[in-house]
C-alpha cells in the first residue's frame, strides 16, 4: 500500500476537525504531510497509522523521529509500541474483573 499522507491544514477544516491544529503533533502532520505516531482511539487506527509511517522514505522517516523525539522524547517505534502495549493492555483489562 503506498504512503497516504496525513490531512491537510485545509481538508482538516474543511472535515470540522480544525480543533486538532490546536495539538502540536496533528498540527505538525498537517503542514508537512508527513506521518507521526501518537496516541489513537483505537488500536486498530494506531496501527494503521504505523504501517502508513512505514511505507514513507528514510528520510520523512528520520524527520518524523526528529519531531517525535521533540514531542514525546522517543522514536515513532519506541511510542509505537509503548502506545501498542499500553492500548491492548487497556482493553484486555476492560474484559476482567
Amino acid at each position: 500500500m503506498p504512503y497516504d499522507p496525513p490531512w491537510n491544514v485545509e481538508t482538516l477544516k474543511e472535515k470540522g476537525f480544525q480543533y486538532l491544529l490546536k495539538d502540536p503533533c496533528h498540527l505538525w502532520r498537517a503542514e508537512t504531510g508527513i506521518e507521526l505516531i501518537h496516541k489513537e482511539p483505537t488500536v486498530a487506527e494506531l496501527i494503521r497509522i504505523w504501517n502508513n509511517w512505514n511505507e514513507m522514505s528514510d528520510k520523512l522517516k528520520q524527520l518524523s523521529d526528529k519531531k517525535s523525539l521533540e514531542l514525546f522524547g522517543c522514536t515513532n517505534k519506541q511510542n509505537y509500541e509503548r502506545l501498542l502495549f499500553k492500548e491492548y493492555i487497556s482493553q484486555t483489562t476492560k474484559k476482567f474483573p
